[in-house]
């Protein structure tokens, strides 16, 4: 899916391209052959010294020339305008690369964080089915009652249950990471060295400026504003060279054909045109407005997803440590428990309870270093230096 949206911005790349090429030809020398036959009739008035009155049939051909010699500024700026979009289309694609890159990273890390939960489950599901069989034990001796042993049965179907949820979540991510990158998602190492990040908040945001789509933004509203200006050079003269070569024959007059030839320079000035001009300069207008506001929008937008990120990510790494050390704490607890419950001190529900805090603590872990993964990549795609990071590698 992401590949075609690249495709897609590849596509209108080469669009703007072609654009660019049309405003550089459009003043350009036009040659015409232009073909005549017709009738003709001529009427002289009373007085005329020589009368030229009758109807007669002719043919023709003429070759004409025309070139633009002055426009008043329109090549120029409608050129302009068309390199604007062409840069815009050219950072619509850079920009469309980053989000085929984080989409990927995103994929990429779900995998492994259905993995990584689906061994969890695997594991906790094989401890119950441990448990169960020593509650069943103790059950039989009349170590414990029937209530604990429910407990255990119960905990232990709801094991079985959370395998098979999270190997259809395995499933699902799978399939995912195979529609984004068209390979099928086996044998997934962890991403071991990440991306190096601004040290604060505020030098990430410094580096705003450099986002693809930012500046496809400012570039389109340049070309909206060249756009404007060339809306107001429609009003201007526009001044021609024109060149004419050409035969004729009268087809009932023996020996009438005659040739001719002309160069001549005109000036075309615009006088009216029933308000075309004022409602191209009022949408031209209106197109700059469009554009200002699209990249005020778009920056604030960014400006706050990179202050999100920056606050979710260093969240998580303050809370590694922390969570390194429960994990510890609470594989201890449940060893100590297990123990304790073996004497009759601890019941079975403490025991649970204990496992239950431990595959909590262990799922977090896990969900906490796939997250760190995909903000990190997040960021840089927030601050525009995802494509300088791919690159790099």
């Amino acid at each position: 899916m992401h590949e075609s949206q690249l495709k897609l911005s590849q596509l209108n790349l080469a669009q703007g391209q072609a654009m660019l090429q049309q405003a550089k030809q459009q003043y350009g020398l036009n040659v015409n052959l232009v073909g005549q036959y017709g009738h003709e009739k001529v009427v002289t008035p009373q007085g005329v010294y020589v009368p030229t009155e009758g109807s007669r049939n002719f043919h023709g051909a003429e070759l004409q020339f025309d070139y633009p010699l002055y426009t008043f500024g329109r090549y120029r700026t409608g050129i302009n305008a068309a390199k604007m979009q062409l840069a815009a289309r050219g950072q619509a694609v850079s920009g469309q690369s980053a989000d085929t890159i984080l989409q990927t990273v995103k994929v990429y890390c779900n995998v492994l964080k259905q993995q990584a939960l689906l061994d969890l489950k695997i594991q906790m599901r094989a401890n119950l089915k441990q448990s169960l069989y020593e509650a069943e034990r103790r059950f039989k001796v009349g170590m414990i009652t029937r209530a604990d042993l429910a407990q255990v049965q119960a905990q232990y179907a709801q094991g079985i249950a959370d395998v098979v949820s999270v190997q259809s979540n395995l499933k699902i991510a799978q399939t995912q990471f195979n529609l984004v990158t068209g390979q099928v998602a086996q044998d997934l190492k962890q991403i071991a060295n990440l991306p190096t990040i601004p040290a604060n908040v505020e030098t990430a945001l410094g580096q705003l400026e450099q986002h693809p789509l930012l500046r496809q933004a400012q570039y389109e509203q340049q070309a909206a504003q060249q756009q404007y200006h060339l809306s107001k050079l429609e009003l201007k003269p526009m001044l021609m060279l024109n060149s004419r070569a050409g035969v004729q024959d009268q087809l009932e007059t023996p020996n009438s054909k005659s040739e001719n030839y002309s160069v001549s320079a005109q000036l075309k000035i615009p006088l009216f045109d029933d308000g075309l001009n004022r409602a191209n300069r009022l949408k031209a207008l209106t197109d700059v407005d469009l554009a200002k506001q699209k990249a005020q929008t778009l920056k604030q937008n960014l400006q706050q997803d990179i202050q999100t990120s920056y606050a979710q990510l260093e969240a998580i790494r303050q809370n590694r440590l922390a969570l390194h050390e429960a994990v510890q704490s609470a594989t201890v607890a449940l060893q100590y428990i297990k123990k304790e419950q073996e004497v009759g001190t601890k019941t079975t529900f403490d025991e649970l309870t204990a496992e239950q805090t431990l595959f909590d603590m262990q799922t977090q872990q896990v969900l906490n270093d796939q997250d760190e993964v995909v903000l990190v990549y997040q960021l840089l795609d927030q601050m525009g230096g995802l494509n300088a990071v791919n690159n790099s590698k």
